[in-house]
């Protein structure tokens, strides 16, 4: 069995309060895909970080990072935000944000080496 370096070191992380939001792109292709395809998901399993906290936890955009919240933990692709909003994560409303709680819920982001589970995969949670 072969070790990485790092491996074992902890990813910095950053707290943030995760607040969720409806979002008409990921409702329409829910309607013209379906809730169980790609193009959904993808617009689904998304979380939008200020510059700040992405520089905090060494991500940059389209990055695969992991929410854990007090109710879960799920593994979402970030989203650099254009406007400046330190500590608080913006997440689409859907599976992988109920997954975290009733929002605004209190999280920690770190990068991750996980894949976004299929949305099959979160509702069976």
């Amino acid at each position: 069995m072969k070790i990485e370096f790092g491996e074992f070191l902890a990813a910095p992380e950053c707290k943030v309060v995760i607040v969720t939001y409806p979002d008409v792109f990921r409702t329409e292709a829910g309607l013209k895909h379906g809730k169980f395809s790609s193009e959904y998901q993808e617009l689904s399993a998304v979380i939008v970080l200020d510059p700040v906290d992405m520089a905090k936890i060494e991500v940059k955009d389209c990055d695969l990072v992991e929410v854990l919240g007090e109710e879960g933990v799920v593994v979402v692709r970030v989203k650099e935000s254009e406007k400046e909003h330190p500590g608080i994560g913006y997440m689409p409303e859907g599976a992988w944000a109920n997954v975290l709680g009733a929002g605004p819920a209190s999280a920690k982001v770190r990068r991750s080496q996980q894949r976004i589970a299929a949305i099959e995969d979160v509702y069976h949670r």
